[in-house]
């Protein structure tokens, strides 16, 4: 086969969090870049939030120094933490620039109402999770749709009925999303929930308050009832997510990204011991497109970046990295489905040196120029050491960050 690639600085495959940072952080270090994924990623099976390190109390920035110091093969260790730090702040401006600004910072975690009581407790979060909701919520829901009820949430309760008339029991939250971007939906929204508020400090949506401009939904809803509304997070497919997705989707267009989405990576180049580009499934035949450096970002066994079969094993289908997991099934899950350490099967995935360039079985570089972020990280047990889910979006961040940097860097 003739090679008629097409060349690029930096690849980056995968979409999700990891791969939608990395993208947007080296097109803005002036890198030509090509994105390329086989779905459109996991914000949208997220709710939309960063989470840094949920269970860390008081000082955020504090706890993560403490876990890189404990635990020196964990992903945020690799990345160092002035990766977290820059990376924080890089999303920040980004999603302010996109229309969607987070709040929060590495001084703290944030506190947000949960569909079925209590608080989640992430450190970034996006228009609609950032109200203050105070104890007197009321929960409001959509009767007749199956993915919220409101009773569930607290004693504060009340059902509207969607001004349309529309039957709402098989509609997405995108699709409600959409509908509230509408002010004559909103509108009869909220001259059914005036009656119900009674003093309440806040009224709780599940996240479904506009989708084209949450802010300028927020805002108009908190006006017309006199109280903080928030959000809650929803089954998927995820509002916030999808919101932040084809906004970051957008902007990467508009930067001169070659955003491929859709197209499955077949196999990884490799001359020479260097990482040199991808072969890509495309319009029947295979397509090679080359670069200077590739970032791996495509997950892990949930999203899709490693396979496993019934026999126990576990491998990365592109470049055929080693992966970090332990043959037993019967041992990949923990009795209890919501156990506080989570399932051994989050912590598998690929191990790293400190430029996150990936290695074999004998801690060698498996190719120059080839790195990987995100949740294709193993992560590493024990006391102390968070849930992989705890770190998700932050460990996403912080090692798209550090991947970009030792890429350009090369």
């Amino acid at each position: 086969m003739a090679d008629r690639a097409v060349k690029s600085d930096v690849i980056v495959v995968g979409a999700g969090w990891a791969g939608l940072m990395a993208a947007a952080l080296a097109t803005a270090r002036g890198a030509r870049v090509r994105l390329i994924a086989h779905g459109i990623g996991s914000p949208v099976v997220t709710p939309g939030w960063v989470s840094i390190y949920d269970a860390a109390p008081g000082d955020l920035g504090g706890a993560v120094r403490d876990l890189i110091a404990h635990s020196p093969d964990h992903p945020y260790a690799l990345a160092g933490y002035d990766a977290l730090e820059a990376a924080v702040r890089f999303f920040k401006a980004l999603t302010q620039e996109i229309g969607l600004p987070y709040t929060g910072d590495l001084s703290g975690n944030r506190r947000v109402p949960l569909p079925l009581g209590g608080w989640a407790t992430p450190a970034l979060t996006p228009p609609g999770y950032s109200a203050e909701a105070g104890d007197a919520v009321l929960y409001a829901g959509i009767a007749g749709w199956r993915d919220y009820y409101p009773a569930l949430s607290g004693p504060r309760t009340a059902q509207v009925v969607l001004p349309s008339g529309e039957p709402p029991w098989d509609l997405t939250p995108v699709m409600l999303a959409r509908a509230f971007d509408a002010p004559d939906f909103r509108a009869g929204i909220v001259d059914q929930l005036r009656a119900h508020l009674d003093g309440a400090s806040a009224v709780a949506f599940p996240a479904v308050l506009g989708f084209d401009q949450p802010e300028r939904t927020l805002a108009d809803l908190s006006t017309r009832l006199g109280v903080p509304v928030c959000e809650m997070p929803t089954l998927p497919p995820s509002a916030p997510g999808a919101r932040l997705f084809y906004a970051l989707r957008r902007h990467l267009l508009d930067h001169g990204v070659r955003v491929q989405i859709g197209h499955a990576v077949a196999r990884g180049m490799v001359e020479n011991g260097r990482a040199v580009g991808v072969e890509v499934a495309a319009a029947g035949k295979m397509q090679r497109f080359r670069a200077d450096a590739i970032i791996l970002a495509t997950g892990n066994l949930y999203g899709g970046g490693l396979f496993s079969d019934d026999r126990g094993r576990v491998w990365e289908p592109v470049f055929g990295v080693p992966v970090q997991h332990d043959p037993d099934r019967a041992r990949w899950f923990n009795a209890a489905m919501l156990a506080p350490d989570g399932h051994p099967v989050h912590r598998f995935g690929v191990r790293a040196d400190r430029q996150l360039r990936p290695l074999d079985e004998h801690a060698q570089v498996v190719a120059e120029r080839l790195y990987v972020a995100g949740h294709i990280l193993a992560h590493p047990g024990g006391d102390g050491v968070p849930d992989a889910l705890e770190t998700a979006e932050g460990v996403a961040l912080a090692t798209a960050h550090h991947a970009v940097e030792c890429a350009l860097a090369g």
